[in-house]
């Protein structure tokens, strides 16, 4: 199951919220040393430990940590070796008598929604040990009734976690086809100018950020093609739109046929596909291109609607064009020339 923090912005942002929890909990912790009836093994060590918790939430806060570059790993281990101070907290304000006791909540929440349930469970048994510490060293734990309330505690905190383990899966299931949606044509299946302008971006940027950081990895060619069904105007005239979708459906999957499972296949106008293709470039990419032209080409012993033919143009990154404008301008003029009956500029790179 994918973690809500998966991407680098957004694990920023459960940085920001991990702070705001910390930085509350240590202003009510320090507050609380204050207000009548708080018992604590001394006001000293429940401030420093506050200072301390609240350095640590406001730099979270503020970004001064870099959440965004730890991994959901790191993430973790770090609350693992967090939740003890819970532990601490809880003896210097009162053991079985903490008034920081209903802050756990938040941690609770904090790791049932924002961790795969793989971390989310240990975490949350973690904090429910934390809690039981008190039995451990307060001798009149048992007098004041901890023994009940914990046990209580440890009940609803395991509820707790199965209900946000359960409802953050259906919100990743709901998010995860929201995005397909989003980025699927709803007629052919493939995705759509959305889904083919996200990754064309997101190839180049790959690319320019590698360019930037002088590492080489990432600058493998890439192609662009263009595909161009011919006359599909006069099959919807002469058959009608039910044909014509038919049509346009049965090219898509003719063309995905060819393509591997790293290229992008999408539907970017009316009659009108492109393929991203990582890797292809020289002669791969005119092999690529005829594959695809006669796949689309073929007619279909077991489809009685029309078969058109296909016009295909491509460029390749970064020799026909190192921007999005450029590359488009270089795959549509190849589009157009064969289109035109010209035999398509040959690419060597």
């Amino acid at each position: 199951m994918p973690a809500f923090a998966e991407a680098p912005g957004e694990r920023a942002r459960m940085g920001r919220i991990s702070g705001a929890l910390w930085t509350v909990a240590a202003l009510v912790a320090a507050l609380g040393c204050f207000l009548p009836g708080a018992e604590h093994a001394g006001r000293g060590w429940v401030l420093g430990l506050s200072a301390a918790v609240l350095a640590y939430g406001v730099g979270s806060v503020c970004g001064w940590i870099p959440w965004d570059r730890a991994s959901m790993r790191s993430l973790a281990l770090g609350m693992v070796f967090t939740i003890p101070i819970v532990g601490v907290a809880l003896a210097m304000t009162g053991g079985a008598v903490s008034y920081i006791e209903p802050l756990l909540v938040g941690s609770l929440l904090y790791a049932a929604f924002f961790f795969p349930a793989r971390w989310a469970w240990p975490l949350v048994i973690e904090l429910i040990l934390c809690a039981g510490t008190p039995l451990l060293y307060d001798d009149g734990a048992i007098e004041a009734g901890y023994l009940p309330r914990y046990a209580a505690l440890a009940a609803a905190y395991l509820g707790a976690t199965w209900v946000m383990v359960g409802l953050k899966a259906r919100l990743v299931d709901a998010e995860i086809r929201q995005r397909d949606y989003a980025n699927q044509d709803p007629l052919t299946g493939v995705g759509n100018r959305r889904k083919f302008d996200a990754t064309l971006a997101q190839e180049l940027e790959r690319r320019r950020s590698s360019r930037e950081a002088r590492r080489s990895e990432d600058e493998t060619p890439f192609a662009l093609l263009i595909i161009d069904l011919d006359d599909f105007k006069g099959i919807n005239d002469t058959f009608g739109h039910p044909v014509g979708d038919a049509v346009l459906c049965r090219a898509a999957r003719s063309a995905q046929s060819i393509l591997r499972s790293t290229d992008t296949l999408a539907r970017i106008g009316g009659d009108e596909f492109a393929v991203i293709a990582p890797g292809a470039h020289g002669d791969g990419v005119e092999r690529m291109a005829e594959a695809i032209c006669a796949a689309v080409s073929a007619a279909d012993p077991l489809d009685p609607s029309p078969t058109p033919g296909a016009s295909i143009g491509w460029a390749v990154y970064p020799r026909d064009g190192e921007d999005f404008e450029t590359l488009m301008h270089s795959a549509d003029e190849r589009m157009l020339a064969r289109k035109r009956g010209r035999r398509p500029l040959r690419v060597v790179s």
